[in-house]
């Protein structure tokens, strides 16, 4: 691996610093050799991948485009990109180099910290399979899905929470312009967003997949490792993993999955009328609301623990969680 990189790097360096070669079709631009000529022959080979990846992140001259599923980025002859977080995928209209592994390709899934090259006649569109972070030099173009859920008007109390939760990747529509905010959810669901909200909250990004046979058990897997869910979780079967989770279950799981520096409290919070202090689940019931990411169903702040959760409340959840901004200030 390391001889390919190498190999790759000198490669890149004679074609963009023009060391002698002469092409009828130049592989980069000329714009392009003059920003990242210096630095692609000065890395060593062994932090190339870790080099490029603080450099995006620093800035060095890059675009970072903050991007949500489904939005896409149309790229310029002769620029380059870096995926930083989440998942994208590319296609070209030519070979793209990639630098870090030494080999072309003409599109496909980008591996993150992988720094990929247009040339100079070469365009591509990138485009969000989850949220994701991408770093450009060059020309690119930013094109946001345009997403409207009918059901889903501007004005209501959870317009905002519902959008930044699908946003995120972490909450589906029923379909591309259909929420059902009033519908309820189940345990399997809740397994699938909690344990996808802890790899976000973790990693930046979410590559868990459902399972080909029973779509839920990777996502069961995943949090019973990880201690969001209990071990009782991997043995239930198709009918309870099918039934509605009650708003006590749903909140133990989501405050499971959420690290305990992305749960600070800014409420006090004494006592929530239908939660007892003793009772099972308040310790996690208590923690979300004093983190402003719980503030009840009625004006005096029940939960109603027992009851189901619809949609739109478990978007409003999740949105909070990932989005301090979104949190709400009570007191009890």
């Amino acid at each position: 691996m390391k001889l390919r990189r190498a190999l790759c790097l000198l490669m890149a360096a004679l074609l963009l610093c023009g060391a002698g070669v002469a092409l009828a079709d130049s592989l980069v631009s000329e714009s392009f050799a003059g920003r990242w000529g210096r630095e692609l022959v000065n890395e060593n080979v062994a932090g190339i991948d870790a080099a490029l990846s603080a450099a995006a992140r620093a800035g060095s001259g890059a675009r970072v485009y903050d991007l949500a599923a489904g939005d896409t980025l149309s790229l310029g002859a002769g620029a380059s990109a870096l995926l930083l977080s989440g998942s994208a995928s590319m296609s070209a209209e030519g070979t793209v180099v990639n630098v870090s592994e030494g080999a072309g390709s003409e599109g496909g899934s980008l591996s993150a910290n992988e720094l990929y090259v247009l040339g100079g006649t070469v365009g591509a569109v990138v485009s969000a399979g989850s949220a994701a972070r991408v770093a450009v030099w060059g020309q690119a173009e930013k094109r946001a899905l345009s997403r409207t859920f009918s059901d889903v008007p501007v004005g209501v109390w959870y317009y905002d929470y519902v959008y930044a939760a699908v946003d995120a990747g972490l909450v589906d529509g029923m379909s591309d312009t259909i929420f059902e905010p009033e519908s309820g959810f189940t345990v399997a669901q809740a397994i699938k967003i909690a344990a996808c909200l802890n790899q976000y909250l973790l990693t930046g990004k979410v590559t868990l997949t459902g399972d080909p046979e029973l779509w839920y058990r990777s996502y069961v897997s995943y949090a019973v490792e990880a201690g969001i869910a209990g071990s009782e979780y991997a043995s239930m079967g198709p009918d309870a993993m099918n039934a509605r989770i009650d708003r006590r279950d749903f909140a133990q799981l989501f405050y499971n999955a959420t690290p305990v520096w992305d749960r600070t409290a800014i409420n006090r919070i004494e006592l929530i009328p239908d939660v007892p202090l003793d009772s099972e689940g308040a310790a996690a019931i208590y923690a979300l609301y004093r983190a402003g990411i719980l503030n009840g169903m009625t004006a005096d702040g029940r939960y109603n623990p027992d009851s189901g959760i619809r949609r739109n409340e478990a978007a409003t959840i999740v949105a909070r969680i990932i989005n301090e901004s979104l949190r709400v200030q009570v007191s009890m």
